[in-house]
């Protein structure tokens, strides 16, 4: 069964360059080694672009429980909340309905 998480989060705005990054090199990270990984997608608030909301779909709670071990999530957690004001804590999801061709997309996997 799919696994849904959002993460809120704030950085410092003198490190947001800083954070940008670290956030590219993890999701360069699963993009290549984390087939499990259905989707994670980093978005940046456009009224406040120091924050951000990470949405992320894992395949099973299998996939979920490989990207939290891993070295370089483990690596991206320990800089990105050295960024942080206040520590970024996930919020679990359950999916209720939607729609669309990313969805559709990730129903054929």
């Amino acid at each position: 069964m799919k696994e849904y998480l959002m993460i809120p989060f704030q950085v410092q705005e003198d490190r947001l360059d800083e954070a940008k990054k670290i956030i590219n090199e993890l999701i360069s990270n699963v993009r290549k080694k984390e087939p499990g990984t259905l989707l994670y997608q980093s978005v940046q608030l456009k009224k406040t672009p120091t924050s951000f909301i990470h949405f992320i779909i894992f395949a099973d709670h299998e996939a979920h429980m490989q990207h939290r071990s891993s070295l370089y999530v483990l690596d991206f957690v320990k800089k990105l909340y050295n960024l942080c004001p206040d520590e970024p804590f996930p919020i679990f999801l359950e999916n209720f309905d939607s729609c669309g061709i990313a969805v559709d997309a990730m129903e054929q996997k």
